[in-house]
C-alpha cells in the first residue's frame, strides 16, 4: 500500500503489486510525469475501480470519526434534532444522512446517524471532522448533562466490503440475509462475523456501489478483515485504496464535506434540499435556509465532464482552477477525478452568478440558468481552456438481473 496523511491518520491510498513496482512507479522518469500530468498511480487505481465495480474489494475506513450519543430518556433525540437538518426520529437501525447546519445555513458537519437501541446514536463523520464535530456536539449539549457524548473512534475498525459480490460474501462470514429484501439500502444490522460479535453492518459504502461497511470493535479488526480474505477468493476480492474510493464518488457526483461541502455552502446551494426537513421543527440554520428557499441562491454545485482532454499528455486538473461560463469567470474546482466507466475527466464545483458589478444573483430557479442550453462552460487547466458539459444530478445505480448497472448522465 501507498499511504497518504489526513488529520494525522495514515492510510491506503492505492496499492501495488510489490515494493519493486511502487519503487518504479515513484522514481523512473519515463513512465512519470511528476504531479502536474496522468499520476503514476493511474493504472494501479483503475483496477481497484474496475474491482469495486465488477468483484468485491475491501477498503480501510478506519479513520472515519465515530461518535456515540446516548441519554436515559429522550434528551438525545431531542438533542441531535436540533443540531441536524433532517429527520433524525426514525425507526432503530435506520440509516440518516444530514448536515449539521451553522446559524447561515452553512456546514459544519456533515455526517451519518443512526437510531440504535436503548436511546443510542451512532454518528459517522468525515476523518477531517474527528476534533471539529466533538466540539460542535459539546459546545450545544444540554447543560444539566442529561445527554453522554463519547468519541469512540479508536473503538472501531472500519472495513468497506464494496462491490456486486459483497452481499453474497457478507453472507458466506456472517449468515445473516443480505438479500435487498431483508438487508435494504441504508439500514443497519448488528452481526456477528467469524469469532468477532457486536459488529455495525451499515448497508452503504460512500461511493454509490453496492455493499456495506463494518464498524468492527477493534480487537477483532484484524481476524475479520483476514476473514473476509479467504472467503472472497473465489469472488476475485482485493484491497483498494482511498483514490479509488474518490474516483467512484465523484463519477457518481457525490460532494464530501471538507473538499466540496464548507461552512460556506448550504444544502441548497449543494443541491442536498431534499436531506433537509423544514417540518420536523426548530433546528439551527432552519430560519437561513428558509430564507434562501423563498429569495434564491446565487451557486450551485455541478458536475463537468471535459472534453478534448487527452489525460495522457494534458495537464491534470486536481482542484481550484476556474470555471468559465460564456467566455465569463463563475467559480472554481472542488474536486476532481477520472471517471473509467465515462472515460472522462470529471470535475465537481460551484458556478455562481454575478452582475457586471460583480454582485450575486439570486435565482430561485438556478438549476435552468446553470442548464442554459446557450450556456458554454469552460475549465481553465494550467492556462488551457477546456470545453465542459454540466450535469446537476447525482445519477442512481439501478439493478438490471440482480447487478447494479451504471447509467452515465445524458448529454444536454
Amino acid at each position: 500500500a501507498c499511504f497518504g496523511e489526513t488529520n494525522a491518520y495514515e492510510r491506503p491510498m492505492w496499492f501495488t503489486n510489490s515494493h519493486d513496482d511502487y519503487l518504479y512507479n515513484q522514481y523512473n522518469s519515463e513512465k512519470g510525469k511528476g504531479t502536474f500530468g496522468k499520476p503514476t498511480f493511474f493504472d494501479n487505481v483503475k483496477e481497484e475501480y474496475w474491482a469495486c465495480k465488477e468483484h468485491v474489494c475491501l477498503i480501510d475506513m478506519s479513520s472515519f470519526t465515530k461518535t456515540e450519543v446516548k441519554s436515559k430518556g429522550p434528551e438525545a433525540l431531542e438533542f441531535l434534532q436540533y443540531l441536524s437538518s433532517n429527520n433524525i426520529e426514525q425507526p432503530i437501525g435506520t440509516i440518516i444522512h444530514t448536515g449539521m447546519q451553522n446559524e447561515f445555513g452553512g456546514y459544519e458537519n456533515d455526517c451519518t446517524i443512526v437510531p440504535m437501541e436503548n436511546n443510542t446514536f451512532f454518528m459517522i463523520s468525515p476523518t477531517s471532522q474527528q476534533t471539529r464535530s466533538l466540539n460542535w456536539l459539546r459546545k450545544h449539549r444540554p447543560l444539566d448533562g442529561s445527554v453522554e457524548i463519547r468519541d469512540v473512534t479508536s473503538a472501531y475498525a472500519g472495513i468497506n466490503v464494496i462491490g456486486p459480490h459483497a452481499p453474497q460474501l457478507l453472507y458466506d462470514v456472517s449468515g445473516i440475509n443480505t438479500s435487498r429484501q431483508e438487508f435494504k439500502q441504508m439500514t443497519c444490522k448488528v452481526i456477528d462475523v467469524g469469532f468477532a460479535s457486536n459488529i455495525i453492518a451499515m448497508r452503504l459504502t460512500h461511493s454509490g456501489e453496492d455493499g456495506f461497511v463494518l464498524y468492527v470493535p477493534s480487537e477483532y479488526g484484524l481476524h475479520v478483515y483476514e476473514t473476509l480474505v479467504k472467503a472472497g477468493k473465489d469472488y476475485g476480492i482485493r484491497d483498494a485504496g482511498y483514490y479509488a474510493l474518490r474516483e467512484l464518488r465523484i463519477e457518481k457526483f457525490y460532494a464530501y464535506w471538507g473538499s466540496d461541502l464548507t461552512t460556506h455552502t448550504t444544502p441548497l446551494e449543494s443541491g442536498r434540499e431534499f436531506r433537509v426537513n423544514f417540518e420536523k421543527g426548530e433546528f439551527i440554520g432552519r430560519d437561513a435556509l428558509l430564507t434562501q428557499r423563498e429569495n434564491g441562491i446565487s451557486k450551485r454545485f455541478a458536475q463537468f465532464f471535459l472534453n478534448d482532454f487527452d489525460y495522457e499528455t494534458d495537464v491534470w486538473p486536481w482542484g481550484g482552477e476556474p470555471i468559465y461560463r460564456n467566455g465569463k469567470y463563475c467559480g472554481t474546482i472542488t474536486s476532481t477525478g477520472y471517471a473509467h466507466t465515462l472515460e472522462r475527466m470529471t470535475c465537481l464545483g460551484f458556478v455562481t452568478d454575478t452582475d457586471s458589478q460583480g454582485n450575486k444573483v439570486l435565482h430561485k430557479a438556478m438549476h435552468e440558468f446553470i442548464l442554459d442550453k446557450s450556456a458554454k462552460y469552460e475549465i481553465a487547466i494550467a492556462g488551457k481552456k477546456f470545453p465542459a458539459e454540466v450535469n446537476l444530478y447525482t445519477k442512481p445505480t439501478v439493478y438490471q438481473n440482480g447487478e447494479p448497472v451504471f447509467i452515465p448522465a445524458p448529454k444536454r
